[in-house]
C-alpha cells in the first residue's frame, strides 16, 4: 500500500501542478522562441521539468528509508545529488550557461555518486578485473554522457519524459528490488506528460531532461550492482534508442569538425520529423522500438546470453539508421526532380 501511495502522489502531484508550472515558466519568461534549430512551431514556455525533483526526491528519500532498499546509502546520494544537477539546468534554462559549467556539476554530482555504487566487476575471472580507479573513471565518463546524450534528445513533445518512463519501468522489471524508486520516477514522468506530451504546452527545459538523466544512470548502474555481467547487457539494451541516436550523430559531427556542445538539427528524431512524421507518430515509433529492445533484453536474458539481446539490439539501431538516411535519399531525389 505505501508503493502504491508514493506512486499515487508522484503522478497525482505533477499532474495537477503542471498547468501552474506552465504559468510560471510563461511569466517568469522562460519562452522557447521558434528559430532554425526549433521543432515547434509556436514559442513555447521550457523548464517545465522543475516539477520532476520538486515532486520525486523528497518521496523518493521516503521511498528508500521507508522501504528499506538495498543499496540504500548510493540511493540516498543519488537523489541529494540530483537536485544539484537540476539547479544548474534550472539556471541554464534561464541564463544559457557555459557548457563547461555545466559539466562542471554534472560530473562532480556523478563522481559523488559513484563514490557510494559498490564495485561492479569485482566478481569476473581475476584476469577481467578492472582497477578500482579504472573502473570508477569508465563510469564515470560513460554516465556523464548519459546525462548529456539524455538533455540533447529532449527536442520533441513528451520523447524524453516518455522513454523516462519506458526506461525506469523496464528497470523496475529487470531489478525488482529498486522497482520501488524506479517506478517512482516512471509515474513523475507520466504525471508530467499532460502538459510535456504532445502537444506539448511546456517543454522539459535543461532542468527536467539532466535531471531525468541523471537519476535513470543511476538507476541503470546501481541495478547492475549485484550481478553485473548477467544484468548489465539487458540494461543497456533498452537505453538503445537515446544512446545510439546521440553517440552516433556526436561521432558523426565531431568527424565532420563540428564543436559537440553547439546546437543543432540533425539526431535521428529531427531527421524523422523533417521526413513528415508527427511528434505523436515519433514517440509511438520510439516507443515500438523500447518494446522490441525490452523483448530482445528478457529473451536472451532467459536464454543465458544476454549479450545476443545487445547485439541484436545494436543491429535493430543500424536498420533504424539505415531506414532514415534511405527515405532522405527518397525525399531528397523527389524534390530535386
Amino acid at each position: 500500500m505505501t508503493e502504491l501511495a508514493l506512486l499515487g502522489l508522484a503522478f497525482g502531484g505533477i499532474y495537477a501542478l503542471g498547468p501552474w508550472v506552465v504559468n510560471v515558466c510563461r511569466q517568469g519568461g522562460l519562452v522557447a522562441p521558434i528559430c532554425s534549430r526549433s521543432s515547434h512551431t509556436t514559442p513555447t514556455p521550457h523548464g517545465g521539468g522543475v516539477l520532476l525533483p520538486l515532486v520525486a526526491v523528497p518521496l523518493g528519500l521516503f521511498a528508500v528509508w521507508w522501504l528499506q532498499l538495498p543499496h540504500d546509502n548510493f540511493l540516498y546520494v543519488l537523489l541529494l545529488a540530483s537536485l544539484g544537477v537540476a539547479f544548474i539546468g534550472w539556471r541554464d534554462d534561464h541564463a544559457n550557461l557555459d557548457p563547461q559549467l555545466r559539466l562542471a556539476v554534472h560530473l562532480p554530482a556523478v563522481a559523488l555518486a559513484l563514490a557510494y555504487l559498490p564495485p561492479l566487476f569485482d566478481v569476473l575471472p581475476q584476469a577481467w578485473v578492472l582497477p578500482w580507479w579504472v573502473e570508477k573513471l569508465i563510469l564515470l565518463l560513460a554516465w556523464g554522457w548519459f546525462v548529456n546524450l539524455y538533455n540533447f534528445m529532449d527536442g520533441a513533445d513528451g520523447l524524453a519524459s516518455g522513454n523516462a518512463v519506458f526506461i525506469a519501468c523496464a528497470v523496475a522489471l529487470l531489478a525488482p528490488a529498486f522497482a520501488p524508486l524506479a517506478l517512482l520516477v516512471a509515474a513523475a514522468a507520466a504525471g508530467l506528460q499532460r502538459v510535456n506530451g504532445a502537444p506539448a504546452r511546456v517543454f522539459l527545459g535543461d532542468v527536467g531532461s539532466t535531471w531525468l538523466g541523471f537519476m535513470l544512470g543511476g538507476l541503470l548502474l546501481v541495478a547492475a550492482a549485484d550481478n553485473t555481467w548477467q544484468q548489465l547487457w539487458p540494461l543497456m539494451t533498452i537505453t538503445l534508442v537515446f544512446c545510439s541516436d546521440a553517440t552516433s550523430t556526436l561521432v558523426r559531427r565531431i568527424a565532420h569538425g563540428h564543436a559537440p556542445w553547439v546546437p543543432h538539427k540533425t539526431f535521428w528524431f529531427h531527421r524523422a520529423l523533417a521526413l513528415g512524421l508527427t511528434h505523436r507518430q515519433l514517440s509511438g515509433g520510439v516507443l515500438g522500438l523500447n518494446l522490441t529492445l525490452l523483448a530482445l533484453a528478457l529473451g536472451s536474458l532467459a536464454t543465458g546470453w544476454p549479450e545476443l539481446g545487445f547485439a541484436i539490439g545494436l543491429l535493430l539501431m543500424a536498420a533504424v539508421a539505415w531506414y532514415i538516411r534511405a527515405h532522405e535519399h527518397t525525399h531528397r531525389t523527389r524534390h530535386s526532380a
